[in-house]
């Protein structure tokens, strides 16, 4: 696989700031610059992760067997594969860094595979898929950190996608990123671009729409969902452009 180490990705620049190591000078440089928009920057990509692991636990306790995470990251300490090691889970990344280092994270786990893919051209994707999860397409799908990076057109096509490809009981969990004024998005774009990618900020409803056919069944900031309300202090809050939410729908 082909690495480019003189962009910085996003994913290496999460990763960074999430206090990891599989990332370049230059994708440390853009979180730099991207921290001195967004200084609580680190803390949104924490809430992100944490919600992770609290999805993999409720997968875990509601006997989830089948798992397709999309933009999974590393699979480090904390991931999917650790809340669920018995389960078959599908992991996919457009960044060859992460892919690479997946793959050796998982050699060992003949119930689990890490493949390169591009949501935005998800076909490929889900011919794997089929391949991997044979007929049980009972599935519970992974979609965090992802859909912010999305335009409608394409994250649109990718739920109705997600959606005829899994059977009835399927679940579904997404994080957004929801602006907290007109200005958010702006904003919050100066600091991405900086990372060579643009973020779609959408409201709870807007996002309900967009994931159709797929039902919401609860969707909340993250502080919400993971009983943190003091982890952003005010001023932090105030400062923030915008503010992560997560929701859980079903098929």
């Amino acid at each position: 696989m082909e690495i480019d180490t003189t962009k910085p990705h996003i994913g290496r620049v999460y990763d960074y700031v999430l206090g990891g190591h599989h990332n370049y000078e230059v994708d440390r440089q853009a979180a730099t610059a991207m921290m001195k928009i967004l200084p609580t920057y680190p803390k949104w990509a924490k809430l992100n992760r944490w919600f992770i692991q609290l999805v993999g636990q409720l997968w875990s306790d509601g006997g989830i067997t089948n798992v397709l995470d999309l933009a999974s990251g590393l699979p480090t300490q904390g991931h999917l594969n650790d809340y669920l090691p018995e389960a078959r889970i599908l992991f996919s990344d457009i960044d060859p860094v992460s892919v690479t280092y997946g793959q050796q994270i998982l050699a060992d786990k003949p119930n689990m595979r890490y493949i390169q893919a591009d949501v935005r051209e998800p076909s490929p994707l889900l011919a794997t898929g089929a391949e991997f999860f044979g007929a049980e397409r009972r599935l519970a799908v992974g979609c965090i950190g992802i859909m912010y990076m999305m335009d409608d057109e394409n994250a649109r096509g990718l739920m109705r996608k997600l959606h005829a490809f899994c059977a009835p009981g399927s679940v579904l969990a997404v994080s957004f990123a929801v602006a907290r004024a007109a200005s958010g998005g702006g904003l919050v774009n100066a600091a991405a671009s900086l990372a060579g990618m643009k973020v779609y900020p959408r409201r709870p409803e807007e996002m309900a729409e967009l994931i159709g056919p797929w039902k919401v069944h609860e969707c909340r900031r993250l502080v919400e969902w993971l009983d943190l309300e003091d982890f952003v202090t005010p001023d932090e809050y105030d400062a923030n452009p915008i503010e992560m939410h997560g929701l859980i729908a079903h098929h």
